[in-house]
C-alpha cells in the first residue's frame, strides 16, 4: 500500500484563482516513510495581484523567504513525477479535497501529464469519527493539535502540516500486524 501524505500552502482558497506557494508530500509504503518532496514555489506577479492577504499572512509568504523558490512549471513537473498514482496508492490530507483540487489544477495549469492516485483519505473525516465523540469541537488541524496537546510551532507550513497529518493518521489508524 502506498500513501502520499500531502499539504499545500496557497495564495487563497480558489484553485481557479489562486496558486500553490509551498508543497510537501511524504510517501509511505506499507506505513513506512520512503521518500518526501518539499518545495517553496515562486508565485507570478499575476498570482500575487490576486492573492488573499489573509492566506498570505497564514502561510507566512514573503519575497525574501521565497527568493530561492522553484519556478511554477518546474514545480509542477516534480509534483507530477513524485505523486504518480497506481491502483495501490492513495492521497492523504487534512481536507484532502482542498489539497488534491489545488494540486490537480496546478498540474493542469502547466499542462503537465499526471496520473494522481484515485483514492483519497481525509484526516478531517477520521478526526470527526474518532475524536469528536471524545470532545473535539472543531476539526481544524490547529484545534486537533490543541486537543491532543501537540505543538503549534511552525503550523501552517507545508512540512509541519504534512508531518502532523501523518502523525494524526498513525494515531487514528493504527498499523496492523
Amino acid at each position: 500500500m502506498i500513501l502520499y501524505f500531502v499539504d499545500v500552502e496557497t495564495t487563497g482558497l480558489s484553485p481557479q484563482k489562486n496558486t500553490i506557494v509551498e508543497f510537501c508530500a511524504i510517501k509511505h509504503v506499507d506505513r513506512v516513510e520512503v521518500d518526501r518532496l518539499y518545495m517553496k514555489i515562486r508565485p507570478s506577479m499575476r498570482d500575487l495581484q490576486k492573492c488573499s492577504p489573509v492566506a498570505m499572512a497564514v502561510n507566512g509568504y514573503n519575497a525574501e523567504k521565497w527568493k530561492d523558490a522553484i519556478e511554477q512549471p518546474e514545480a509542477a513537473r516534480r509534483i507530477a513525477k513524485f505523486l504518480f498514482g497506481s491502483s495501490n496508492a492513495a492521497l492523504v490530507a487534512h481536507n484532502v479535497k482542498f489539497d488534491s483540487g489545488f494540486i490537480r489544477h496546478f498540474l493542469n495549469r502547466y499542462k503537465v501529464d499526471h496520473v494522481l492516485p484515485y483514492r483519497k483519505i481525509d484526516t478531517v473525516s477520521l478526526a470527526f469519527l474518532h475524536l469528536q465523540p471524545r470532545g473535539l469541537k472543531s476539526m481544524k488541524m490547529d484545534e486537533i493539535r490543541r486537543f491532543l496537546g501537540w505543538s503549534l510551532e511552525n503550523n501552517h507550513t507545508a512540512t509541519v502540516d504534512c508531518e502532523d497529518c501523518v502523525r494524526l493518521f498513525d494515531l487514528l489508524v493504527p498499523k496492523s500486524g
